[in-house]
C-alpha cells in the first residue's frame, strides 16, 4: 500500500486516461449500432443501386443540394463512410466524438492551467444534457450532421482565436477555405460560428483599437459568411420548404415557432440555464469579472435557437449546436470558482463522483439496449437472406421499439406496415428485394 501512496499522476497522464476511457466506453457503443433509417436511403445511388465510388457520392450530393438540402459537407463525409464497412466509421466515430469533448475542454480552459477532471465533467453533460444522444452521437448520418459538423466549427474557432497574428497569403487562403467548410455544415450552428467569429473579432479590435486586424480574421469570417450562405440557399432547401403544411404568412409563421421555441426552451436547456443562474449569481457575490467568451457563448446559443425560425421544423437534435455552446458558456465560468473558496472546489468533485455512478447505471443499460438492437437487424439481414434463396423477396418484419433516448434508433423511422413508404422502400432497394413491410401482428 506504502508504494500506491507514492504514484501520482502527473496532470498530462490523468488527461490521456480519461480521453482514453471516453474513447473506449464510445467505441463499445459505436461498434453495437447498426445502419439505421436515413444510412440505408444514403447507401443507394441516384439509379437506385448501392453506391460504390466517389463519383457515385458526388453525383448523389450534387442532386442532394438542388433537391433536398445545403449540408453538403456532412453528408458528403456520411456517404464516403457508406462505401466502408460500418467498423471503420464505428472506431473513427468513436475518435471524433473525444475531439468534440477535448475542443470543448479547449475552449473551456482558455490556456489556463490543466484541469483534466472537467473532460469528464464535458462528458457526462453531454450524455445527460443532449435530447437524444444516440441519434447524434451513435447514428451515421446523424453523427456526421452533428457531431462531426460542431467538431468542424469548434475546431475552426480553435485555429481562428489562438493562431499567431501574423499573416500570410497561405494562411489567409487556408483560414478562408476551413471558414467555409465549418459554415457550410449546419443551419443554426453554422449561424453561431458567425455570430461567435465576428465577435472574436470586433473584441480584438475593441481591446486595442490601435492594433490592425489580421487580413486572416477577416477571411476566416468571410469564410464563414460565404459556407452559411452556400448552406442556406441551397435550392432544395425550398423544394422541401414547399411541402410544408404551414400556408400561412411568414411574418405569422416566425412569430410562432419564436414563442414555441421559447416555451419549449425549458424542456432542452433547463439544467444548463440553471448552472448559468448560479454560476453568474457567484461571480456577482464575489464581484469578479466574467470573461468576455462567456457572453460570446451565450449570444451564440440563444441566436442559434432564434435562427430555426426560418425553418419549417426544428427537430430535437438541431438543439445539439445550442447545449455545446451554451456548455463552453456555463464551464468557462466553472473553471476558476474554485478560487474564490475551496468549497466550490469539493461541490464540483463531489458532482463528478455522483454523475458517475448515474453514469454507470444509464451507460450499462444503454449498452444492452444498444445490443438488442444489433441482434434485431442481424436477424432481420439473416432472414432476408434465407428468404430471397426461398424465392420470396415480399418480406415482413417485426419492428423495433425502445424508450432509451439515448439509443441511437429511439425517434427514428423503423419499418412500417405500408411497404410504399419511407423507410420501408428504400430498406427493399438495399436489400434488393420487391418490398419490405412490418408484420400487423
Amino acid at each position: 500500500m506504502k508504494y500506491l501512496k507514492n504514484i501520482k499522476l502527473s496532470k498530462q497522464k490523468q488527461t490521456i486516461i480519461i480521453l482514453i476511457s471516453i474513447f473506449i466506453m464510445m467505441l463499445v457503443l459505436n461498434l453495437l449500432t447498426p445502419l439505421l433509417a436515413d444510412d440505408y436511403s444514403y447507401s443507394l445511388s441516384l439509379d437506385d443501386t448501392k453506391i460504390n465510388s466517389l463519383m457515385d457520392v458526388i453525383n448523389y450530393q450534387w442532386w442532394h443540394y438542388f433537391n433536398w438540402g445545403g449540408r453538403t459537407v456532412a453528408h458528403t463525409i456520411a456517404q464516403l463512410f457508406l462505401l466502408f464497412p460500418k467498423i471503420v466509421f464505428s472506431i473513427i466515430n468513436a475518435m471524433i466524438y473525444v475531439a468534440l469533448v477535448y475542443l470543448i475542454y479547449l475552449h473551456t480552459r482558455l490556456n489556463r492551467e490543466d484541469k483534466p477532471l472537467f473532460l469528464l465533467l464535458i462528458h457526462f453533460a453531454l450524455w445527460f444534457c443532449l435530447p437524444v444522444f444516440g441519434q447524434t452521437c451513435l447514428w451515421l448520418i446523424g453523427s456526421c450532421n452533428y457531431l462531426w459538423t460542431t467538431v468542424l466549427i469548434l475546431w475552426f474557432l480553435w485555429i481562428y482565436r489562438n493562431h499567431n497574428n501574423k499573416d500570410s497569403i497561405l494562411k489567409i487562403i487556408g483560414i478562408f477555405i476551413f471558414g467555409i467548410i465549418a459554415g457550410w455544415t449546419n443551419e443554426n450552428t453554422s449561424f453561431g460560428l458567425i455570430v461567435l467569429t465576428l465577435g472574436i473579432l470586433l473584441i480584438d479590435k475593441y481591446k486595442d483599437k490601435k492594433k490592425k486586424i489580421p487580413k486572416y480574421k477577416w477571411s476566416g469570417l468571410l469564410g464563414s459568411i460565404v459556407g452559411f450562405l452556400i448552406l442556406i440557399l441551397a435550392p432544395g432547401n425550398y423544394v422541401r420548404a414547399d411541402v410544408a403544411d404551414d400556408k400561412s404568412f411568414i411574418l405569422i409563421k416566425i412569430i410562432k415557432r419564436a414563442i414555441n421555441y421559447t416555451i419549449t426552451m425549458t424542456d432542452y436547456l433547463l439544467p444548463l440555464i440553471i448552472v448559468t443562474v448560479i454560476a453568474f449569481s457567484i461571480y456577482i457575490f464575489y464581484k469578479k469579472k466574467i470573461h468576455y467568451q462567456v457572453w460570446l457563448f451565450l449570444l451564440a446559443a440563444f441566436l442559434s435557437i432564434y435562427a430555426m425560425v426560418l425553418s419549417p421544423q426544428f427537430p430535437e437534435r438541431s438543439w445539439f449546436g445550442v447545449i455545446i455552446f451554451l456548455l463552453i458558456a456555463n464551464l468557462t465560468l466553472l473553471y476558476e470558482i474554485d478560487k474564490f473558496h475551496k468549497v466550490y472546489k469539493v461541490i464540483i468533485i463531489d458532482t463528478i463522483i455522483i454523475l458517475s455512478f448515474i453514469y454507470i447505471g444509464e451507460y450499462l443499460t444503454t449498452t444492452l439496449d444498444i445490443n438488442n438492437l444489433r441482434n434485431a437487424w442481424e436477424y432481420r439481414e439473416n432472414y432476408i437472406k434465407k428468404q430471397k434463396k426461398k424465392g420470396n423477396t415480399k418480406i415482413k418484419l417485426g419492428p423495433f421499439y425502445t424508450e432509451n433516448s439515448k439509443n441511437p434508433t429511439y425517434g427514428l423511422a423503423d419499418i412500417i406496415e405500408d411497404k410504399d413508404e419511407w423507410p420501408n422502400n428504400d430498406l427493399a432497394l438495399y436489400f434488393n428485394v420487391k418490398s419490405i413491410e412490418a408484420k400487423t401482428d
